[in-house]
């Protein structure tokens, strides 16, 4: 298993992936951000606002970071844009679909994941 730390006060947690010198981040959204090597491998990966639910899609060791947010008991989801477009009066629409991962026996609750349904024009 990989090496992680969790801060509980912070809501936040980093796992990294491979021991290797950071070259840069790149950010996927405010709460989930990629750190790579020289070689632009994934070396690390930092959550933040975890109490929330993680959304999985775009990580890299997608399994690997779900069996670990499991030890702390923070849900996952993945959360995939599937269709894009634009409204009659050209407003952007993107359609997502949710997978919410846990056990077949646990049902995972949306809000519990910190995911909202809402729809903005």
């Amino acid at each position: 298993m990989a090496e992680h730390r969790y801060d509980s006060e912070a809501d936040a947690i980093y796992i990294t992936l491979r021991s290797s010198k950071y070259m840069y981040g790149k950010d996927l959204d405010d709460e989930r951000r990629i750190d790579y090597s020289s070689s632009h491998q994934p070396i690390g990966i930092e959550l933040l606002s975890v109490s929330r639910g993680v959304n999985l899609y775009g990580l890299p060791s997608k399994e690997e970071v779900t069996n670990i947010l499991g030890i702390y008991g923070i849900k996952a989801y993945s959360l995939t844009p599937y269709a894009y477009g634009r409204s009659e009066t050209g407003i952007p629409n993107v359609a997502f679909s949710v997978q919410f991962i846990g056990t077949e026996d646990e049902e995972l609750d949306k809000t519990e994941a910190g995911v909202k349904e809402e729809v903005t024009a």
